[in-house]
């Protein structure tokens, strides 16, 4: 098979398997509820209504959270009928395990005490209070307190500004392992009221760090990473410039690897009339004997012009360079990674393009046009036969070298739609194609006149032999 089919399908399986995902496990993992406004949590004497509109979080094994909503009969709870009445909450399709509480404040009409005081504390949360991914630690940002008082008065709060009354026993990094599949408590105190609730953690990617890698990481992803680190650490901790600056050191030094592969082309080319006369001359004679012997009499063709069969295992060596740098710009910007604090700056073109993840719906969608073009481009010029490859046989055309061709254009445009579809997701990654295909089409540019002139140098030495 032509190694440039061999490079292409590889290249396919890796995007493929990159893109895919395990199977989800959707069994429930916690449920959480919440108040979605702070009218749903205090009533006055006589005047609860019939239903109460309640709201929870269901977080599952995989890592995916839900709201839902469900109406519960304010005629059936536990406590006075003044005061704080609780709730027992039954979530539609979950198990009986996960059942929930819920606490409301009816407000006598006489209040006895201090008015002021702390009775009742309720949460209205957001995905990522309830749901950590892997190295993450709890972030109490965008989640609403209600402090309710003995007179009904709520006040208000916001997680980010009284972080320091959640307490919990987690750790993200423990042991050498990053956690996963693991729920842990964190209670919220204020005043003399506490409150619990579960956070799930699950799902992601896991941040770069020395302390939880594997022997990939510590050869290749972490070499790799300090690169882009170093080079984002210089220059204002860009990540963008991090990733441009990894790519053109990452393909420069796989450059050998590529040449080395087109040195391979440039002989099999000088080889091929003699190979074709081979192959004609045992055309016709299929006996075992007669296939022995040309595969002997090809042999001694490549020795001759030096090829090396083993040659075309060349494009594979590129592959765990490749997929080293794919983790990387996945991974290099995770909490809890080693190097997150160098390429902070996540924004990109004056802070169009937030590097983090994927964008606006606009922005993603023209930089996976971009590098569906770019990747389009370097497949059109790759797939060019050079003026040395035009014509070098002069026998009858080989059906299956036509359609050798055919599939490999079929599979090179077909992975074009799959990178572009791939890189939507992620800014940061259709950026590091968008660059990649840039280098490597300025890189075939320049090999492909170095082997023009090395295939005459070649040429005139055979001719001289």
């Amino acid at each position: 098979m032509n190694k440039k089919i061999i490079f292409i399908v590889m290249m396919l399986f890796l995007v493929i398997s990159l893109a895919a995902c395990n199977r989800a496990d959707t069994s429930t993992a916690s449920v959480v509820a919440d108040f979605r406004t702070s009218e749903k949590l205090v009533f006055n004497e006589g005047g609860i209504i019939n239903t109460l509109n309640t709201s929870y979080w269901v977080v599952n094994k995989e890592g995916t959270i839900t709201h839902k909503e469900q109406d519960v009969e304010t005629s059936i709870y536990e406590g006075e009928a003044t005061g704080i009445r609780t709730y027992t909450l039954d979530p539609d399709g979950e198990n009986a395990e996960f059942t929930q509480t819920f606490q409301i404040y009816v407000v006598p009409n006489e209040i006895v005490g201090d008015p002021n005081e702390i009775v009742l504390i309720g949460f209205t949360f957001v995905e990522h209070n309830l749901r950590l991914r892997i190295g993450q630690d709890f972030n109490p940002t965008d989640m609403t307190i209600y402090a309710v008082q003995r007179d009904g008065d709520i006040v208000e709060l916001k997680g980010e500004d009284v972080a320091e009354n959640f307490t919990y026993d987690y750790e993200a990094l423990k042991d050498g392992n990053f956690q996963n599949k693991v729920s842990f408590e964190v209670t919220f105190t204020y005043g003399n009221v506490s409150k619990t609730f579960d956070v799930y953690v699950s799902g992601g990617e896991k941040p770069i760090s020395t302390e939880d890698a594997s022997f990939f990481d510590w050869i290749l992803v972490i070499p790799v990473a300090f690169v882009m680190h170093f080079f984002a650490s210089l220059m204002g901790n860009s990540f963008a410039l991090g990733i441009f600056f990894t790519t053109i050191i990452v393909r420069t030094l796989a450059w050998p690897i590529y040449a080395k592969s087109n040195d391979l082309s440039i002989k099999m080319n000088l080889a091929q009339p003699e190979m074709q006369r081979v192959q004609a001359k045992y055309a016709t004679r299929k006996d075992p004997q007669s296939q022995q012997m040309m595969q002997m009499e090809l042999l001694q063709v490549y020795k001759k012009h030096g090829i090396n069969l083993l040659g075309c295992l060349f494009p594979f060596l590129q592959m765990p360079i490749f997929i080293a740098m794919y983790g990387v710009v996945r991974r290099i910007t995770l909490e809890g990674g080693m190097y997150a604090g160098s390429v902070k700056n996540v924004d990109f073109l004056f802070g169009l393009v937030d590097l983090s993840k994927g964008s606006e719906v606009i922005t993603s969608t023209i930089l996976a046009g971009i590098v569906g073009v770019t990747m389009y481009i370097l497949q059109k010029i790759s797939m060019k036969k050079p003026s040395y490859a035009k014509n070098t046989g002069t026998h009858t055309p080989n059906p299956q070298a036509a359609q050798t061709e055919k599939t490999m254009k079929f599979v090179s445009y077909f992975m074009i739609i799959i990178m572009a579809v791939a890189s939507f997701s992620s800014n940061a990654l259709a950026l590091y194609w968008i660059f990649g295909n840039m280098y490597s089409l300025g890189q075939t540019l320049v090999n492909r006149r170095l082997n023009e002139k090395k295939h005459e140098r070649l040429k005139q030495k055979q001719l001289m032999g």
